[in-house]
């Protein structure tokens, strides 16, 4: 059989042909040089397929490529076909290469969709970066991504856009603000997980923030008062000998929150260097917050820790309890009803323990004369430099640690009473030469 194809009619015509023949057949299609139908006969069928061969600009050689089936593949779908692959190898592309590539890239994209990634990112950061998350954080970084999942699924993750994420935190905010505000946090962690994985350009998450509801900010009762805060150190130190006197004694000094202080584990205490180094759990999920911590020690939180060893250090957590279900520690609520519960309540309604940060915020720049940027660190907030950028953790360590002993030393002296303290002149005379940036 030899005639060139231009029409389905010759086409089904050669295809009975065969069919009678038992004999197969490779027709080309007259004006598309390389290109023809095979044809195969298969009983009381054929198999018809077309095929493109052309020379490979990487190997000389000369390959089939197989376009498709007829009549699934239809004559000019064939054609065009040819007209694409001519024009690859007009650019030096070989079109069976450029397809496998394709191919690849789509099974990469399957197995680089959201959901899949959002997982590895949780299993990394679970397992992989330094202490384990309180169980209900981890809990609240599951909830927000499976809100992301329920809405993008195995969307390719580099397929996700900015709009896509605020249309995505919005609808959840319709029900709950919070929600929504964390949704967009831990993917903006994901989608940086991504990056450094060569799986997206871009963090669609960083900047839509400004477009969202935010929540209602509940300021905590602090006192910032000197004279009022030395009374209120003494009456701390007067409670009876107990896990919540020693740790409100430590929440004065080192302005933790009070999750982290009742959740605070020896592992992560060194008294050796000085230091605690901590996940914080509401910095996970935040772009205003750091997601890792150091805590220099001054003298009288290791005096303190020491104590404290001698009735814990055989178990994990600082504050150890056999009563509390959901965690082996001390729950926080106790540290309210402990300050709740000095001098018949005086202090409901003017100091909670989560305000022992707004004290130290205040007073160190105020008494003590450091600048802004060293307290804000230490509470674990995310400060930017000058480009724009969050300092590492260990960022002014030095600073940070001599303004600690400072506090605790300030502390003591207004236990004793020495309100008009020197040494706000003296520390802010040495902060004011130092360089920010």
């Amino acid at each position: 059989m030899s005639i060139s194809i231009t029409t389905d009619t010759q086409l089904r015509k050669a295809i009975r042909q065969v069919v009678q023949t038992g004999k197969q057949a490779a027709l080309p299609l007259a004006g598309y040089k390389g290109l023809e139908i095979r044809i195969r006969p298969t009983g009381n069928d054929a198999k018809a397929t077309f095929r493109h061969r052309y020379k490979s600009p990487y190997t000389n050689k000369r390959p089939y490529m197989t376009l498709g089936e007829y009549p699934f593949m239809s004559l000019e779908q064939a054609r065009r076909a040819h007209h694409d692959n001519m024009a690859m190898l007009a650019q030096r592309i070989d079109p069976m290469v450029h397809r496998e590539q394709e191919r690849l890239a789509q099974i990469a994209a399957m197995n680089n969709g959201f959901a899949d990634v959002a997982n590895r990112w949780l299993v990394d950061r679970v397992n992989n970066q330094g202490s384990k998350p309180a169980p209900s954080t981890l809990k609240s970084w599951e909830n927000a991504i499976n809100e992301a999942v329920k809405e993008w699924g195995d969307t390719p993750i580099k397929d996700i856009t900015a709009p896509m994420v605020l249309k995505l935190c919005k609808h959840v905010q319709t029900d709950r603000v919070s929600l929504g505000l964390r949704v967009r946090g831990i993917c903006e962690n994901i989608f940086t997980y991504a990056i450094g994985h060569g799986l997206m350009d871009t963090n669609p998450a960083s900047n839509i923030k400004g477009l969202l509801r935010t929540t209602k900010t509940v300021h905590q009762h602090a006192i910032t008062n000197p004279v009022k805060f030395g009374q209120m150190l003494k009456d701390l130190d007067a409670l009876h000998d107990s896990y919540e006197r020693t740790a409100l004694l430590l929440m004065a000094l080192l302005f933790t929150r009070s999750g982290d202080m009742v959740a605070a584990k020896w592992s992560d205490i060194d008294l050796d260097k000085a230091q605690w180094e901590l996940v914080p759990q509401k910095g996970q999920g935040r772009s205003d917050m750091v997601d890792s911590l150091i805590i220099p020690l001054p003298a009288q939180a290791i005096a303190l820790l020491k104590e404290q060893h001698k009735k814990t250090g055989m178990y994990e957590h600082v504050f150890h309890s056999h009563k509390t279900l959901k965690a082996p520690h001390i729950g926080k609520h106790r540290l309210n009803y402990a300050i709740n519960s000095i001098k018949d309540g005086y202090y409901k309604g003017k100091h909670v323990p989560h305000g022992f940060r707004a004290s130290a915020l205040t007073m160190i720049q105020e008494q003590l004369g450091y600048p802004h940027y060293l307290p804000d660190m230490a509470l674990g907030h995310a400060v930017k430099d000058i480009n724009g950028g969050a300092y590492n953790r260990a960022k002014f360590i030095l600073e940070r640690r001599e303004m600690m002993q400072a506090y605790a030393d300030y502390q003591d002296a207004l236990r004793a009473g020495k309100f008009a303290n020197v040494i706000h002149a003296s520390f802010k005379q040495q902060t004011q030469t130092q360089k920010h940036g």
